[in-house]
């Protein structure tokens, strides 16, 4: 992994990043399906509970992280519902939830999150082939606590300063290499 970084870095100075934008996980909120630029199964796993491997194999550059997740906001809460095998294609294996909560039924609410949500809205204003780089008009942010909805923000892209490809790329390359040295962590 630490040679992808260099040679995608490298790309990213030529003018020429071949990264790939990734999928998103969804969202039920409020009746509608969203995508999000987020990734809360993420923070879910440390040294206690560790990526299962062997379940989110590498197989398709467009969802690096091996899995979809699909969650819901019930009751003011995140709820994982559903998750999905990481690959290209587009009839998918589920994954049973039991694998990676095996003392929980289906669907988990995911008190282990703390974090935002980023749910692109509107038309795209710039695209970044890399990670969830692209911006939209909007973007409406649901702050989460402990898995409870505590905030929604909805933040206007077209009244600010778009980044450059290349800061947009720097932002994601710098969010991909935190995510492997987290996974290295969980690893030691």
């Amino acid at each position: 992994m630490k040679n992808l970084m260099i040679v995608l870095f490298i790309l990213m100075l030529s003018g020429n990043a071949s990264a790939t934008a990734q999928f998103p996980d969804y969202l039920f909120y409020k009746g509608e399906r969203f995508p999000i630029f987020s990734n809360p199964l993420e923070s879910y796993f440390n040294a206690k509970n560790p990526r299962p491997s062997n379940l989110f194999a590498y197989s398709c550059t467009a969802c690096w992280r091996g899995y979809v997740a699909t969650w819901k906001i019930e009751g003011g809460y995140l709820y994982l519902t559903k998750l999905n095998e990481g690959t290209c294609a587009s009839d998918s294996e589920e994954i049973p939830l039991s694998k990676i909560f095996p003392r929980e039924d289906a669907p988990v609410k995911a008190v282990w999150f703390s974090g935002t949500l980023r749910i692109p809205q509107g038309k795209q204003l710039q695209y970044v082939h890399m990670g969830y780089g692209s911006v939209y008009e909007k973007e409406l942010l649901l702050t989460i606590e402990k898995g409870r909805l505590i905030k929604e923000d909805v933040i206007d892209n077209t009244k600010k300063d778009i980044p450059s490809d290349e800061e947009k790329t720097m932002e994601e390359l710098k969010k991909l290499k935190d995510w492997e040295d987290s996974i290295k962590k969980e690893k030691n």
